[in-house]
């Protein structure tokens, strides 16, 4: 027997005080926790035979009004790489992989928010001369 909440479609959980929330809580559709809406915007994007000592593009994408919090990046690739995250073209941080090739921009803590027309670029940069080598990034957030 199932002694938890199903609900569907958009639930407010400002609405429930801890005493009518008991078992397990099961949610189809979007949350909102005081106006914080959980629904994942996700976006991926790869850049494949990328030559050493070159600063190449991964992934771009322009905030709007479905798409303007981030709360992680994810990038990863086939060799240690430098990662930089641009908004508006500035840096805003830079990361190296090593000895993990995967590695992660978090900003759950504090969400970067974003405007509507504000871009962000996810560049990587490797060192091994020869090797044309491909890299991932996906971008986590919500409007």
């Amino acid at each position: 027997m199932d002694s938890g909440f199903r609900l569907q479609g958009g639930v407010n959980l400002s609405d429930f005080k801890p005493a009518q929330v008991t078992g397990d809580l099961g949610v189809t559709g979007a949350v909102t926790i005081n106006g914080i809406s959980l629904s994942t915007v996700k976006s991926t994007g790869s850049a494949d035979n990328v030559p050493a000592s070159t600063l190449t593009t991964i992934l771009s994408k322009t905030a709007s009004v479905t798409f303007n919090n981030i709360t992680i990046v994810s990038v990863s690739g086939e060799a240690y790489a430098k990662y930089i995250l641009y908004l508006n073209a500035a840096v805003l941080d830079i990361r190296r992989t090593g000895p993990d090739r995967n590695l992660q921009f978090d900003f759950t803590g504090s969400p970067l928010a974003l405007i509507t027309g504000d871009v962000v670029d996810i560049k990587v940069e490797h060192y091994n001369t020869g090797d044309l080598l491909d890299f991932d990034a996906t971008i986590y957030g919500y409007a």
